[in-house]
């Protein structure tokens, strides 16, 4: 019945995003969740902010730059955490770029995935002056870390391909899938330090990556030049 009355009164909220943030904050108990994330600090004063994931799927909390915090606010949080957990413990050792460790822990029956704080930018929020100036240095990490991981076929995660008996080969692998707004960026460098959100990674085509994710097509083009530059040489 509240979640009811909760629906009905947000209808007349006009503001799609708004609306769908006070309904999230009122059918969900955010304070508790906040402050079982400030439980992890050593802190009298906590610095925490939170957000709402992308698509809405899960509350975020990040403590005192230190640590993030999902609260999934759908039910099958368990099995969308097991499987992330699985694969970036698989592909941790193996990618060039750092994959934050994660671990699961159990909150009222929730299960809320627990981050290493990765500080820094996402690309896609780079000023385009910058991502254009740096484009070269740029494609030639991101093209390590998606022909590394992308090749690479750990026996752990093998029951998670679609087709189990798929064999990696050029934009064909294990990938992290929503990559451009997930690759995160030293804020001086502008080098890559960090990839983070594999919830929906898979073993598939990436193509995608490089004709997609991002508006800019100079660096979509980068990427791919220097991608096909490492399959070619190391196929030779």
């Amino acid at each position: 019945m509240k979640k009811l009355l909760i629906n009905i009164l947000c209808g007349f909220i006009p503001n799609r995003n708004l609306r769908n943030r006070i309904r999230m904050e009122l059918n969900n108990p955010i304070r508790k969740w906040t402050r079982f994330a400030k439980s992890f600090s050593n802190k009298k004063h906590p610095i925490v902010k939170y957000t709402y994931g992308c698509r809405c799927v899960n509350f975020v909390v990040t403590l005192d730059n230190k640590y993030v915090f999902k609260f999934p606010l759908k039910d099958d949080g368990y099995v969308i955490s097991t499987r992330e957990k699985r694969i970036t413990d698989a592909l941790r050792p193996i990618s060039p770029i750092k994959i934050p460790k994660m671990e699961i822990i159990d909150f009222n029956g929730l299960a809320v995935r627990k981050y290493e704080f990765i500080d820094g930018i996402g690309f896609n929020r780079l000023d385009r002056k910058i991502q254009n100036e740096n484009v070269d240095k740029i494609a030639k990490q991101l093209a390590k870390f998606l022909y590394v991981v992308g090749k690479s076929d750990p026996k752990e995660i093998a029951d998670l391909k679609s087709r189990k008996s798929d064999k990696p080969s050029v934009m064909h692998g294990w990938n992290q899938n929503d990559l451009w707004d997930n690759f995160i960026m030293d804020r001086k460098t502008f080098d890559i330090i960090g990839a983070i959100d594999w919830e929906t990674a898979k073993f598939d085509d990436f193509y995608f990556c490089f004709t997609s994710g991002t508006g800019n097509d100079r660096m979509k083009r980068a990427l791919l030049r220097e991608y096909l530059k490492i399959a070619k040489f190391s196929n030779k």
